[in-house]
């Protein structure tokens, strides 16, 4: 490996500065989207290679130019493309929403309550359900295209609510570079509720005025530039419901990288797009962190637990883990502002499918 130029530095500095474009739907209504490029990351396989990943274990995943002489391909490591679609750079609000108002409830027929947007500066949309997030982020892509583009019916079916395993390549997209991720982890911990970061009371966001102070939440975009990566609130701030991922009784369901994996939005693990791994949750305590991964291969692009630490601790950026294995569960990602040090990269494996509350937002996917 030669010497690094100040340039290369710098590129891999920017590296999650990737596109920004703007889908514009059937009202007319801007959506700031994220185009994540086609990347590849290494997973450890074995010993050997578990040195080149953040925490030091099988099952984690590093960048390939960490690659050694002598590792064999398969055998210590294997390589794993991921990326290439784009994601909601910001929480879903309503098109009508402002920063101390959520705005209105999609419907599917009224002008700006069809669908979600993803904008900055504003309350996100939030007390949902996830078939609620599910019908109107796939109304969405209906009808309309990328500013400057012809808008048609191209996008149907392609973009949804974002699934749990596309939410989990952008964790290992910010993993393997080793960047920073920040956000609003303790607003609602914090004396003065003021949303920030759970190491720091300066790096400090917006607050959302549609809900009381007390929460300490923010607004969308409402922080520093280390709190938009990879995507905006990504670390904290709310929790995101995901698709393609569930337990039932405590057994773990998934659909992959399936967009829309339902038929009405309220299916569950029992619709076809879900398969049944045949593994099933063990070895972990809830409200803990990771301290390592699941490996089998039906659920080795979950980041499933294989074992837990002390909250906040480990070699997984503190990456929290909660589970509930009675009935159906749905999966949320990324903390919220009463997380703390357990957001970067958290699972949550605890929810109803009928749960929704303030600290529960969403964000959409679409996969060219």
């Amino acid at each position: 490996m030669g010497k690094r130029t100040s340039l290369w530095i710098l590129e891999k500095a920017m590296q999650f500065d990737t596109r920004l474009d703007v889908y514009v739907d059937v009202d007319g209504n801007e959506s700031v989207m994220k185009w994540i490029p086609p990347f590849r990351a290494c997973r450890a396989l074995a010993s050997a290679a578990a040195v080149a990943t953040p925490s030091g274990t099988i099952g984690d995943w590093f960048h390939p130019e960490q690659i050694q002489s002598g590792w064999v391909e398969n055998t210590d490591y294997e390589i794993v493309s991921m990326g290439g679609y784009w994601v909601d750079m910001y929480l879903n609000s309503s098109p009508l929403a402002s920063a101390s108002s959520q705005g209105s409830v999609c419907n599917g027929t009224d002008p700006n309550r069809k669908c979600y947007v993803s904008q900055p500066g504003v309350a996100p949309m939030v007390n949902q359900t996830i078939a609620h997030f599910r019908q109107y982020l796939k109304a969405r892509f209906s009808y309309g295209g990328f500013a400057g583009a012809p808008a048609g019916t191209q996008w149907a079916g392609k973009g949804g609510l974002i699934t749990d395993a596309h939410w989990f390549e952008l964790w290992i997209w910010t993993r393997i570079n080793r960047w920073l991720l920040r956000g609003n982890t303790n607003g609602y911990n914090a004396s003065n509720h003021i949303p920030q970061w759970h190491l720091d009371p300066n790096d400090i966001g917006i607050l959302d005025g549609s809900l009381s102070s007390s929460y300490g939440a923010s607004i969308t975009g409402g922080g520093g530039k280390f709190w938009d990566v990879p995507i905006s609130d990504f670390c904290g701030n709310r929790w995101e419901f995901t698709d393609g991922l569930r337990l039932y009784n405590g057994g773990i369901y998934t659909a992959g990288k399936t967009v829309n994996p339902f038929t009405d939005p309220g299916d569950g693990y029992g619709h076809a797009s879900f398969t049944n791994t045949g593994c099933s949750i063990s070895g972990v305590t809830s409200a803990q962190s990771i301290a390592s991964y699941r490996t089998e291969t039906a659920i080795k692009l979950h980041g499933i637990a294989a074992s837990t630490t002390t909250a906040g601790r480990g070699g997984f950026d503190g990456q929290g883990w909660w589970h509930n294995t009675s009935g159906e569960r749905i999966a949320l990602r990324g903390g919220d502002c009463f997380a703390g040090a357990r957001c970067p990269g958290a699972l949550h494996l605890d929810d109803a499918p009928s749960y929704a509350y303030w600290s529960i937002g969403a964000r959409a996917v679409l996969v060219p």
